[in-house]
């Protein structure tokens, strides 16, 4: 991967099932056999990934290889307590979205797939603070098929001058359109980065405002904290369609990586408040994400995070996200308190 990242900057590259999104119906473009730097233009990715704009914030997706791509990643969300680029769920959203392009690349059925991210392994590279970037990044992919239905993407996050900063590797389950709706039900709400501007309603222009507003570009809204010990709970929902947007049209499910953003969100928190030091930024070491349901619109998610241990700078916490009784993402992550 670090080669790749070489070649970027030194070449100065600035199924028949039934459809399930309602973007094109244009047929598929033939991506069996893509020369290298062949850029990839959101349209024709949003109907073969399933995700599109504000969740999907890619600039100049290119091929680079077989089941390897590359593009710019814009940094949208202050890291807060990380003292990084960019914070580590936001880089994993990116980063996810970029290896299900390269997956898209070598998955064995063409047409469009749902790449639903399972779990992720990631570290920090760079162990001094660094401020937030102004600049886009680099973020590189390389996807290979681990089975019938299931896919892996390593994956490169490096500063605007190629330096790595991050690496994530995610597991994906890929579900063709067809069986995604068999397993999800019918469509409920359609979502769209754009409102309709036919279907009749009148607006005011705040409704208008509010509509075409990046969900994404600014941290959860946690209500009802909760301290005891060294544990930490906040809560957030019920979920709206709104928070959604882009991510799985006619599926108003929680993304994995905003899932994430809530967990480690109440693990800084938890940190900042057991050091006494609501100032302390930290950057994550070992990050192991787990992630078995979702989280649907109307339903209310709880974050809960508890310090297993604390060794010096670094401090262990173990995880959890759930809805009820049930279990949506589990994470474990050692954060080093670098200031």
């Amino acid at each position: 991967m670090l080669d790749v990242a070489s070649s970027i900057l030194s070449s100065g590259l600035s199924s028949s099932a039934p459809s399930a999104t309602p973007w094109t119906e244009q047929p598929l473009r033939d991506w069996s056999n893509l020369a290298p730097h062949t850029v990839l233009s959101a349209q024709e990715l949003y109907p073969r990934i399933c995700v599109r704009d504000p969740y999907f914030a890619l600039k100049d997706v290119t091929v680079m290889g077989q089941g390897e791509v590359v593009a710019r990643i814009p940094v949208q969300q202050d890291p807060d307590a990380e003292a990084g680029l960019i914070g580590i769920a936001e880089a994993g959203r990116h980063l996810a979205i970029l290896g299900s392009c390269a997956s898209a690349l070598v998955t064995p059925k063409d047409g469009q797939h749902f790449y639903l991210a399972c779990g992720a392994r990631g570290e920090w590279l760079r162990r001094e603070p660094m401020a937030r970037s102004t600049d886009l990044l680099w973020g590189l992919a390389q996807a290979s098929f681990t089975g019938k239905r299931t896919a892996t993407a390593r994956t490169l996050l490096s500063a605007p001058d190629g330096t790595p900063v991050f690496r994530l590797e995610v597991d994906y389950n890929v579900l063709s359109a067809a069986a995604f709706t068999r397993l999800f039900g019918e469509a409920r709400v359609e979502m769209r980065s754009e409102p309709r501007r036919d279907d009749g309603v009148q607006r005011t222009p705040e409704e208008w405002a509010r509509m075409r507003q990046n969900p994404y570009g600014k941290s959860l809204a946690l209500r009802d904290w909760r301290p005891d010990g060294e544990s930490l709970t906040a809560s957030l929902g019920p979920v709206t369609a709104e928070m959604c947007k882009g991510h799985f049209a006619l599926h108003p499910v929680m993304p994995v990586a905003i899932v994430a953003s809530g967990m480690t969100r109440v693990a800084t928190t938890l940190l900042r408040k057991l050091e006494g030091a609501p100032w302390a930024r930290v950057l994550a070491k070992n990050v192991n994400l787990k992630a078995d349901s979702l989280a649907y619109a109307g339903q209310t998610v709880v974050f809960g995070a508890a310090r297993r241990s604390h060794d010096g700078a670094d401090h262990v916490f173990t995880c959890q996200a759930s809805v009820g009784e049930r279990v949506v993402a589990e994470l474990d992550v050692t954060f080093e308190r670098v200031e």
